[in-house]
């Protein structure tokens, strides 16, 4: 069974009180998609209640599936190049869905190829974290963060786990990545840690869990990458539009 099987879609009528699919149920979707974890990703379309409610996008009910399918993927697609996925790669396989989209003559054949191509994508980049397309110290060095999100990361113990000098792996890292890598070190704990608020953690356990110093240092690093404090993130983020 794939996500098209799980998923109904309900359209907001006119004059009624109904909301939007909650935002955070959205984030905590795509956020599976983001980690390449699959069974996560299937449990949170459970969570669903098997139900996406959206605004009405066209009176005709199958460019209203197909326009709720086309957001989807592109959101998804955005999720997995953050997870490491290569960006050409993904844009091709976002214009290539839509492409295939926009053939369907039937809403539930939008649903099922939507599951379909999600559950790729999610394997794709679940794929591309376990060999991502970079060099070998680049790979070592990605997969050395993701296995110690929850203790302190620094570029000299990520240098060390690599064999090679900090300031060679900072050089390469930029290079490969055209990211700092103490800015991606920084960003990866911060999207997990965007997943504990929402899973209902508190910000003095996410910074045991995420291994942040202190509770202020967690705050201030957050306010910088995302502009807003945890407490304003989960504030709007549970906000049902």
């Amino acid at each position: 069974m794939n996500i098209g099987e799980l998923v109904t879609v309900k359209t907001i009528e006119k004059n009624t009180l109904e909301k939007h699919t909650p935002y955070s149920a959205e984030i905590r979707l795509f956020s599976c998609v983001q980690q390449g974890d699959i069974d996560s990703l299937m449990m949170q379309i459970k969570n669903l209640d098997s139900l996406i409610v959206m605004g009405k996008m066209s009176d005709n009910e199958l460019m209203q599936h197909k326009y709720m399918a086309v957001s989807t993927i592109t959101l998804a697609t955005r999720y997995a190049i953050q997870g490491g996925l290569n960006e050409a790669k993904a844009y091709e396989f976002s214009d290539r869905v839509i492409k295939t989209i926009d053939s369907f003559t039937d809403k539930n054949e939008i649903l099922m190829c939507l599951g379909i191509e999600i559950l790729k994508l999610t394997q794709a980049v679940k794929k591309n974290k376990k060999q991502p397309e970079f060099s070998p110290h680049i790979r070592n060095c990605i997969k050395y963060i993701n296995e110690n999100l929850c203790r302190k990361i620094s570029v000299s113990s990520a240098a060390d786990y690599c064999g090679i000098s900090a300031d060679y792996l900072s050089q390469i890292f930029k290079k490969e990545m055209d990211e700092n890598l103490s800015t991606y070190i920084l960003g990866q704990k911060l999207e997990k840690a965007k997943i504990l608020l929402l899973n209902g953690v508190n910000e003095k356990e996410i910074c045991n869990e995420i291994g942040f110093s202190s509770q202020t240092y967690f705050i201030t690093v957050f306010k910088r990458f995302y502009k807003m404090t945890p407490s304003e993130y989960l504030k709007i983020a549970k906000i049902n539009f």
